[in-house]
């Protein structure tokens, strides 16, 4: 079978690539040889446009089993016309790939196992701190702005909703309007941004580089919405590239969207986890966001919201581990 997949190794050059004028390519850059013989890969994809401009850098699967943001570039980058593009559009469709090859959030082939969204600018060892390092070095500075795709995974769901910065600043102001012009009637106004966080998108802040975090599916949604998050996820990508001037064109007004500080919400026991809240539903401080059994069925716990606000995202596995995050609830807050 006949292939146009090329074979990159460590030395590749973003800038350099991107003087080929007028050109799309795809292919596996090659950082690590495993000991089978095979490759540790980053996949990219290069719609280089006709005339000079941004660079727009989109990425998917920091954490593996969240493949929507896979799914949306690809169809993002097959409809683009590169002679029509006053800049760049790279694609990363799975930068964990290995965690995507599993389906699984993280990458076992790690001794321990790290989530790449927490460890950026990454480091020399294990592999996920190397990937995330080369990536930092050779493609997230060379952007002008990023777009990072995540989803519900295996495990939860979500409303669409899109995370800006929102501290003041310029770059806080070119986030805030990439994350407007996305598409998404719901927008994370993310306050409580820190430096060193080791997440992608406050890294990106803290390089001076736009950034937003559209946040889509889940394995709950998939049989039905897959090709509708797709086609919203291209759209998004596309208004963003106007918004840049890569695209022609106006971007579509983005009319009733709800600006919310989003905060995760924690359970104590873990058990037969039964939502009683749902994705929009308005709730209250005190009000019962969900109950938790035991294999009896007797209550062993039960989740309370901490304060007025919207569910944004719900734990949609039968079962829960303890301590951990049921419930994402929204706070409204002005989006100015």
């Amino acid at each position: 079978m006949q292939t146009n997949i090329k074979e990159y190794d460590e030395s590749f050059d973003l800038t350099q690539a991107l003087q080929k004028k007028g050109t799309k390519e795809y292919g596996f850059i090659h950082l690590a040889q495993r000991a089978n013989g095979s490759w540790v890969n980053i996949p990219i994809m290069l719609a280089v446009g006709a005339q000079d401009g941004p660079t727009l850098v989109v990425d998917a699967c920091n954490h593996g089993d969240e493949y929507e943001g896979t799914e949306g570039i690809i169809k993002t980058f097959e409809g683009l016309d590169v002679s029509k593009m006053k800049g760049s559009f790279i694609g990363i469709p799975a930068l964990n790939a290995e965690a995507f090859a599993e389906m699984k959030r993280y990458n076992t082939l790690d001794f321990v196992p790290q989530d790449l969204n927490r460890i950026y600018p990454g480091g020399t060892d294990p592999m996920t701190a190397y990937v995330c390092s080369w990536y930092c070095e050779n493609i997230i500075k060379k952007a002008d702005a990023v777009i990072c795709i995540h989803g519900g995974g295996n495990s939860e769901y979500l409303e669409p909703v899109v995370l800006y910065c929102g501290e003041e600043s310029p770059v806080a102001y070119k986030s805030r309007e990439m994350a407007q012009c996305f598409g998404f009637k719901v927008l994370w106004k993310n306050t409580r941004y820190a430096e060193n966080s080791g997440i992608e998108d406050e890294y990106a802040y803290q390089m001076g580089i736009p950034c937003i975090t559209p946040e889509i599916g889940g394995q709950c949604t998939r049989m039905y919405q897959r090709d509708e998050h797709k086609q919203m996820l291209e759209t998004g990508i596309r208004n963003v590239m106007t918004l840049l001037g890569i695209l022609e064109g106006s971007v579509p007004a983005n009319e009733g969207v709800h600006h919310y500080d989003i905060d995760y919400i924690y359970n104590r026991n873990g058990g037969i986890h039964v939502p009683v809240k749902k994705a929009m539903d308005s709730v209250r401080k005190g009000d019962t966001l969900s109950i938790i059994t035991n294999l009896f069925g007797e209550e062993v716990d039960r989740v309370i919201a901490p304060f007025d606000g919207v569910v944004i995202g719900y734990w949609t596995y039968s079962v829960c581990p303890p301590h951990g995050w049921v419930y994402m609830v929204g706070k409204p807050v002005d989006g100015e």
